[in-house]
């Protein structure tokens, strides 16, 4: 495959409509990976939809579902992922912890939610990318995209309409 396009959501916290209709408008969407609160939406977004979905468990899930990853490392067309919902790296009061752990591991991108505000920055290298949330609270509806074209990765927010 020349390209590949995975959404990334989290915190959908029950809104699988508007995590449905949220894909409908990145277009043509190969994967889905999503970053928890609400584990359970992943895989029936994945099963509406007919994606491959990766997905951890949240803060709002552990009750849930006891047995489901919080966090894992993923590999896209050679790119190391590490996937966390954030909230055990406190992404409320920063990154560094979630640094110390892409380091540790050595990886190339942080997918990471629990904050409900998307932002993209590089440290290090290291992309560290939070998609914010499908329906937020502070009026900020977002997800985002990782995209590979021959290899070389990008990643994008996307502000949602709200219908």
């Amino acid at each position: 495959m020349d390209s590949m396009k995975v959404a990334v959501m989290s915190d959908t916290h029950g809104n699988v409509k508007l995590a449905i209709h949220a894909l409908k408008q990145l277009g043509r969407v190969d994967q889905l990976i999503h970053l928890g609160d609400h584990y359970q939406d992943a895989l029936e977004i994945g099963r509406k939809t007919r994606l491959p979905v990766d997905a951890v468990a949240g803060n709002t899930d552990i009750d849930s579902n006891p047995s489901v990853l919080r966090e894992k490392i993923i590999e896209l067309s050679e790119t190391r992922i590490f996937i966390t919902h954030g909230d055990r790296y406190k992404v409320k009061l920063g990154l560094d912890y979630l640094l110390e752990k892409a380091v540790t591991e050595d990886v190339h991108v942080v997918l990471f939610g629990h904050t409900h505000f998307p932002m993209k920055q590089r440290i290090r290298k290291i992309l560290f990318l939070n998609p914010g949330c499908i329906l937020s609270n502070n009026g900020n509806n977002s997800c985002a995209f990782l995209t590979w074209v021959k290899g070389k990765m990008e990643a994008e927010i996307i502000l949602l309409s709200s219908r």
